[in-house]
């Protein structure tokens, strides 16, 4: 049997937290000064602080989300960093379907807390079923207020 690192089991945690949208087990499990980094850039999502990254989280138009754990061929891990490849599916608050590709790397503090994760991802899967999210609240929102 594999020994399993401190470091991958809390990469592990906060998969499994985020599926569950569980922001304070996420909140126990990053320091103040944590950084959250959405890529490729062209998806212009700003790096976001403790704060925003649970703000964001909470307030994302997400129904179901299922980030699936990798699988130990997809896990790269040194001292310092973990980063794997892994897929997603779920829905968006009004059933726009998605299933992404990521990679996630994870850096990690010296007391065994996340410091920052960089998430890269597909942005056409991403614009795609947000984008028909967005389209869907302006219009919801133009004719509420009419």
């Amino acid at each position: 049997m594999v020994a399993v690192s401190s470091h991958l089991k809390l990469a592990l945690a906060w998969i499994t937290a985020t599926n569950q949208m569980n922001l304070d087990q996420l909140a126990s499990m990053i320091p103040d000064n944590f950084v959250s980094t959405i890529r490729p850039a062209s998806l212009n999502v700003t790096p976001a602080n403790k704060t925003e990254f649970l703000e964001r989280l909470g307030g994302a138009p997400i129904k179901t989300f299922n980030i699936s754990l990798p699988t130990t061929e997809n896990i790269v891990e040194t001292t310092d960093v973990i980063q794997f490849y892994t897929t997603a599916d779920g829905h968006t608050s009004h059933g726009f379907p998605w299933k992404n590709e990521y990679i996630f790397t994870f850096t990690f503090t010296d007391n065994n807390l996340i410091q920052s994760v960089t998430e890269f991802t597909d942005p056409t899967v991403v614009t795609t079923a947000f984008g028909k999210e967005a389209t869907l609240a302006e219009i919801q929102f133009n004719c509420t207020s009419a």
